[in-house]
């Protein structure tokens, strides 16, 4: 595949543990490979997900724009749940007859964050919590326990090694440092200085409803 009577490309696309395989000196199809980093939309292509299927439709507030932004850092498919939600909560109240503006408002919005937050089926955040280990959903869900989008947004180790003791949920230092470091490298857990804290804030809404401390207990660590 590497001569040039075989032009042939591969495509892999992941997390950052791709890019660490490259090190391998006998990783043949990655110790060669060319990276590109694709991460989170910006703030105006994030509202331009949201706006641009409803343009003949709905017009959104402008703190419902920011608001999307800030829960889901840019993420496209949250983006897109979030939108699918409020086009069908308005198509809903349109078809039972209920009177109502074309105009999305923080009502509105709120609506669909539980709706996404407490669906059946979430491939967005189930993949990576089932991906994880048992250490991995005690760092996670004592975070999503102990912090919120507004008064308490992040921790730093000592804090989150404070809270797992409250929660039952311990973990020697240097692994939950491990934890931290490797969830921070691919983009779930955002670092600021010595602190740590969701990168997505409706993942740890989610986290925090589906895996609070107490079921994560169940697990068995390895």
């Amino acid at each position: 595949m590497q001569e040039p009577q075989y032009p042939t490309v591969l495509l892999f696309c992941g997390t950052t543990r791709l890019r660490a395989m490259a090190r391998d000196y006998f990783s043949i199809l990655f110790n060669t490979a060319q990276f590109r980093t694709v991460s989170y939309l910006t703030r105006a292509e994030s509202a331009g997900v949201l706006e641009k299927p409803a343009r003949e439709t709905l017009e959104y507030d402008p703190s419902v724009l920011a608001d999307a932004y800030r829960f889901t850092r840019g993420q496209p498919l949250l983006l897109q749940m979030l939108g699918a939600e409020l086009i069908n909560r308005f198509s809903e109240q349109a078809r039972r007859g209920e009177e109502r503006g074309d105009y999305v408002d923080t009502n509105d919005f709120a609506g669909a964050v539980e709706r996404v937050v407490q669906a059946g089926t979430n491939a967005a955040f189930e993949n990576h919590w089932e991906d994880s280990d048992a250490a991995t959903h005690r760092v996670l869900s004592t975070l999503a326990w102990a912090t919120d989008e507004s008064s308490r947004g992040q921790l730093d180790i000592g804090g989150i090694e404070s809270a797992m003791r409250e929660t039952r949920l311990t973990l020697p230092r240097m692994q939950t440092f491990r934890v931290l470091e490797r969830l921070a490298d691919d983009e779930i857990l955002e670092r600021d200085g010595p602190t740590y804290r969701f990168w997505v804030p409706l993942y740890r809404r989610w986290v925090a409803w589906r895996w609070p401390p107490e079921r994560v207990r169940e697990d068995i660590l390895d």
